[in-house]
């Protein structure tokens, strides 16, 4: 936990969805509760107080945690020190040649244009604006969905390029609208103690946020299952790598938040809106009220997981996943992931005798990364064999080719790449990779 880039990951995507969430907890919950129920009070204008505090409070961690993101992953590409990016043209090139870059921009006009139409949007009105509202929601739906291209979901190829990211924009839509709200949810029924005639805005609006929880839980749910589908792979992958059992620690969280969230749905939340007694229904209000922070809490777990996910390979580059495509039957084949860049690797075939080698050099927006050279070194596993290393031929597609290389035995051979990127930098990856018998 020592990188600094998932303490920025951490505090950006909290921001962001609590930003989105007052939003969507705004036009969906809040202001139709306070019409429903005719509220017109000093609890009314406590919460709306609140909700401007956070909503001005997350698009500022947002602007100051993204640009901080941006710096570190700027200097993590270049290999320079983040004092150094803007002198060297470094932020420049990342800006405009890595998706990670261009989403950045695009979320950067997104966050100008929150700015500029959060101020009327969140003043009290006697008059609902519906274009004003649907431009908001549209923007903070666009804000937070747009994390996806920070991410794995960034990298994938044909089909994969199309589902993944569109899954992923889901995922974080619904995780603001259910995980972002529920500060929000917690401040209102807090207020609605104060006054007895507040009683029913806390009705109102736990019924309208348990019918946006409902359908957001449901989004959660399918999209996460398409996002592990493609990150994870296999069972294998999921229990035998860190990526993995990071990833079973925010299900086991996520299953304790929908339990929490169905018995509000089940007991105290017909308890706050049935109820004859005042008594009984303050008695829910107070639980639902505890609840909901006690959810926020263990939403706030789950994004630190996410942010330290975000900078692990996926548990299938731990599976010999080839980025860049089907791996024959025949051939050895090795992901190395750093975080400068990583390689695909490629023997064929995996086994004792004369090979090609194939090397394919990729940023984690899985971009080919340009490079001036290559050169590959293998090491055979018997104690003190000596290092053979060989210059890489670039190939028209990019990729990089060693011809007529000797493999004189089997077992788990080390394969080091060593290239020389675009920009000057150096790339070294190492692993083992399997050869075969005859």
């Amino acid at each position: 936990m020592s990188n600094p880039l998932i303490y920025a990951r951490a505090f950006h995507f909290a921001a962001t969805l609590l930003l989105a969430g007052v939003i969507f907890f705004t036009v969906f919950v809040s202001e139709p509760a306070f019409r429903a129920a005719g509220a017109d009070s000093r609890v009314v204008a406590a919460v709306r107080r609140a909700i401007r505090r956070m909503a001005w409070s997350g698009l500022g961690l947002a602007a100051i945690s993204g640009a901080t993101w941006l710096v570190l992953t700027a200097a993590a590409m270049s290999d320079v020190p983040p004092a150094q990016i803007m002198s060297d043209g470094v932020l420049g090139i990342v800006l405009t040649q890595t998706t990670f870059g261009r989403a950045w921009l695009i979320r950067s006009v997104l966050a100008c244009c929150l700015t500029v139409t959060l101020a009327p949007f969140l003043a009290a009105r006697t008059v609902r604006h519906v274009g004003l509202d649907a431009a908001v929601t549209v923007m903070a739906a666009a804000f937070a969905g747009g994390l996806a291209w920070a991410g794995h979901a960034a990298g994938g190829l044909g089909f994969e390029a199309i589902i993944h990211p569109a899954a992923d924009v889901l995922h974080l839509v619904a995780a603001a609208a259910w995980l972002g709200a529920l500060v929000p949810l917690a401040v209102l029924l807090a207020a609605a103690g104060a006054e007895p005639t507040a009683l029913d805005v806390a009705r109102a609006a736990t019924l309208r946020f348990s019918i946006v929880g409902m359908f957001a839980v449901a989004t959660l749910l399918a999209s996460g299952i398409v996002n592990s589908w493609y990150l994870v792979g296999s069972i294998a992958a999921l229990l035998g790598t860190l990526y993995g059992k990071l990833l079973l620690l925010k299900l086991a969280l996520f299953v304790g938040m929908v339990s929490i969230a169905a018995y509000n749905w089940s007991q105290l939340t017909p308890a706050l809106v049935a109820s004859g007694s005042i008594a009984a229904a303050q008695t829910a209000r107070r639980r639902l009220c505890r609840n909901a922070a006690i959810e926020a809490s263990a939403g706030a777990l789950i994004i630190a997981i996410v942010s330290v996910l975000g900078t692990l390979a996926p548990a299938n580059h731990a599976n010999h996943h080839s980025t860049s495509g089907p791996v024959p039957a025949d051939a050895a084949f090795q992901h190395i992931h750093s975080e400068s860049g990583m390689a695909d690797v490629m023997i064929e075939p995996g086994r004792i005798g004369s090979a090609r080698a194939t090397i394919r050099l990729w940023n984690d927006d899985l971009e080919t990364l340009p490079s001036r050279s290559v050169t590959l070194t293998l090491t055979a596993p018997a104690a003190g064999s000596k290092p053979v290393t060989r210059p890489a031929v670039q190939q028209p597609d990019a990729a990089w080719i060693v011809d007529g290389i000797q493999l004189p035995e089997s077992g788990n051979w080390t394969v080091e790449v060593d290239a020389v990127l675009g920009t000057g930098k150096r790339l070294e990856l190492s692993a083992p990779i399997v050869i075969d018998a005859k």
